[in-house]
């Protein structure tokens, strides 16, 4: 494999790891949030001080 495609992968995985570790949280609050019943405020579900 030559440097450009080992720099591709490395920069792929790298992207990968950064979308995950910032998106894991709000979509686990955006799944709870759609399949909450009734729906709460989203202020209140954001906002500990709302």
């Amino acid at each position: 494999m030559n440097d450009f495609a080992k720099g591709v992968i490395l920069k792929s995985i790298a992207t990968g790891k950064f979308i995950f570790h910032w998106g894991y949280i709000p979509l686990i609050v955006y799944i709870g949030y759609k399949n909450s019943n009734p729906k709460p405020q989203l202020i209140r579900m954001i906002s500990p001080m709302a």
